[in-house]
């Protein structure tokens, strides 16, 4: 297994990444702190996976990265 060449470049495009990275974050926030429960609504997380989803299909041009 390799990374690909221009890696840093897909990194820097991956849309689909950040947003699973923020539903992580925000679903362990919610779970940890119960105090910011209050304040961040249930869906959030929902919300950003579901925005995840639409970055990797429609926003992310389709390219052989092989």
């Amino acid at each position: 297994m390799r990374l690909h060449p221009d890696w840093r470049r897909v990194l820097a495009r991956a849309w689909s990444l950040r947003f699973i990275e923020l539903a992580a974050l925000t679903d362990i926030i919610l779970n940890v702190v119960p105090y910011v429960s209050d304040y961040l609504p249930w869906w959030l997380t929902l919300l950003l996976l579901g925005g995840a989803w639409m970055a990797r299909l429609l926003w992310q041009p389709d390219k052989d990265l092989s």
